[in-house]
């Protein structure tokens, strides 16, 4: 049997919506924006700044209402979309609700984010070095392989390439964020997260939350900084993530 393109098209959304699917298009919507119904939040994930800790903490609160089955495998596996998530998705609601959720004042729309150059540095790490699956662009562009890739060269691509065009892990954050587009109540700093949980709590109107931390895991970047960056690449990173740097005070 044939399915057909069930996809809303553009015309169909609300106009914040509509302008965030345009600047960002509709798989990276669905991929990254989180809504709870019943707490009335919407948290929008910047890979590699602290989404893993922010779904397994908040997936894991989430899907405590179903039962400590799906808690465990939201905590287990807080990166899989399909089989983990207790999230509504962008998807599954009719363009009106889905509306509400990106513009009323009804939801409470938050994010985390992360120092640009450490957040690059982490995706090289993790990605690259590793030769995983996103660093099969950026080895067909330099026309070597993945494990010969040097962290400059790896600017060197992404500085040509516009944010929709860009791996999520590292693409621009205040474009992926829809920022400006999206009225957002807090842009919390990953730095600062630990000491963050009670605005947390605030934002999603869980005051438990505070207690719940589930998931951490770290590439170092933040000690590595000086092994990897000369003053020209400080440089090259501060003009590429220029936008991030200040719409978030970095």
């Amino acid at each position: 049997m044939s399915v057909p393109d069930r996809r809303p098209s553009r015309s169909d959304l609300g106009p914040v919506t509509r302008e965030y699917v345009k600047a960002m298009g509709w798989r990276s919507v669905n991929m990254h924006t989180h809504i709870s119904l019943v707490h009335s939040y919407v948290y929008v994930e910047v890979p590699k700044a602290g989404c893993g800790t922010m779904k397994a903490t908040l997936g894991g609160l989430e899907a405590a209402r179903k039962g400590p089955g799906l808690v465990r495998r939201v905590q287990e596996a807080p990166h899989n979309r399909i089989n983990a998530t207790p999230f509504v998705k962008p998807f599954q609601l009719p363009p009106d609700l889905l509306e509400e959720t990106l513009a009323s004042s009804s939801f409470r729309r938050f994010t985390v984010v992360r120092d640009p150059a450490t957040r690059v540095l982490s995706s090289y790490l993790d990605k690259i070095v590793q030769g995983l699956r996103q660093s099969e662009s950026i080895a067909v562009t330099l026309g070597i392989s993945a494990s010969e890739i040097t962290f400059e060269q790896f600017l060197d691509v992404i500085d040509e390439q516009p944010s929709r065009e860009q791996d999520p892990h590292w693409r621009r954050q205040a474009d992926h964020l829809g920022w400006g587009i999206i009225d957002y109540i807090a842009a919390i700093h990953l730095e600062h997260l630990d000491s963050s949980w009670v605005q947390v709590a605030d934002l999603t109107g869980i005051p438990d939350l505070r207690e719940t931390f589930y998931c951490k895991n770290s590439t170092g970047a933040s000690a590595k900084i000086e092994e990897y960056f000369t003053p020209e690449l400080r440089t090259k990173v501060a003009r590429i993530y220029q936008g991030d740097y200040l719409a978030f005070g970095y």
